[in-house]
C-alpha cells in the first residue's frame, strides 16, 4: 500500500513539474522560466489592474498559482538568440513578481530563427505592439527590459475593465486589442485623469463611447453589452 501511496505521490508531483524552458524547447511545449528573463512585448500596463490582479493572487499556495497560470496560458516567442519575449498576461506576469514569485508556467508559441526579420515577424503576427499610450511609435529598443519596469498606463486599466465588462471583444487570439481602445479612449476624453478616485467615472464615459459609432473602426466593436443594451433600448 505504501509503494502505490508514494507512487501516486511521484506521479502527482511529475505532472506538475516542469522542464525548463531552453532555446530548443519546442513549439507548444509548456516549459517553467524565471520571471526576470522574460523580455515584455509592450511599452507599460494599467498597474491598478496589475495591483488588483495582485491582491487577488495573494496567499495562494505555489499549486494554486500554478494553476491560474496554466488556466491563463502565459505565451512566449523563443528568439534567434534564445531570449524569451512575452507575447501577453505581462498584466498577470507583472503581478506574480510584485508577490515576490520567481518562476512561471510559460507555453512556446513560436520559435523565430532570423534575427533580421525577428521583430517584422513579431509584428506581423500581433505579437507585440510598438506604440506608447498615446499611440506615438516605439521601437523595439525602447521596449522596458524587465516586467518589473512596466511604467502605468492608466487607460490601459480603463480599456482592461471596458473589455471585461463585455464592451468589446477580443477575437481570433489577436494580442494587444486593449492598447488601440485605451488610446483611443485616452484622446476621446482628452487624457483626463485616472485614478482610484476617478476610475468609476472613467469606466463609466468609456462604456457610452464603446458603444457610439466612433468606436465602429476599433476590433472588436461592438461588444456583447452594446448589443444588449441596444435590444433593451428598443423594446
Amino acid at each position: 500500500m505504501r509503494a502505490w501511496i508514494l507512487l501516486a505521490l511521484a506521479i502527482s508531483q511529475g505532472a506538475w513539474a516542469l522542464a525548463p524552458c531552453e532555446r530548443e524547447t519546442q513549439v507548444g511545449s509548456w516549459c517553467e522560466v524565471n520571471i526576470d528573463q522574460l523580455h515584455p512585448t509592450q511599452g507599460g500596463v494599467g498597474q491598478i489592474q496589475v495591483d488588483n490582479t495582485q491582491a487577488e493572487l495573494a496567499g495562494k499556495s505555489a499549486k494554486r498559482l500554478d494553476k491560474v497560470m496554466k488556466k491563463k496560458e502565459i505565451p512566449i516567442v523563443i528568439a534567434p538568440d534564445g531570449g524569451y519575449w512575452l507575447v501577453d498576461r505581462h498584466h498577470l506576469t507583472k503581478a506574480l513578481w510584485q508577490l515576490g514569485v520567481k518562476q512561471a508556467r510559460v507555453k512556446v508559441i513560436a520559435r523565430l530563427q532570423d534575427k533580421s526579420s525577428f521583430w517584422s515577424q513579431m509584428q506581423g503576427n500581433h505579437w507585440a505592439w510598438l506604440k506608447d499610450e498615446k499611440g506615438s511609435p516605439l521601437t523595439p529598443e525602447q521596449l522596458p527590459a524587465h516586467i518589473g519596469d512596466l511604467p502605468d498606463y492608466p487607460y490601459r486599466t480603463v480599456a482592461g475593465m471596458l473589455q471585461d465588462a463585455g464592451y468589446f471583444e477580443k477575437r481570433d487570439q489577436v494580442y494587444f486589442v486593449e492598447f488601440a481602445w485605451a488610446s483611443w479612449l485616452g484622446q476621446q476624453l482628452n487624457w483626463l485623469p485616472v485614478d482610484g478616485a476617478s476610475l468609476m467615472e472613467r469606466l463609466n464615459q468609456a462604456k457610452r463611447l464603446a458603444c457610439s459609432s466612433k468606436a465602429s473602426d476599433l476590433p472588436g466593436y461592438p461588444g456583447k453589452q452594446c448589443r444588449v443594451n441596444q435590444s433593451r433600448s428598443g423594446s
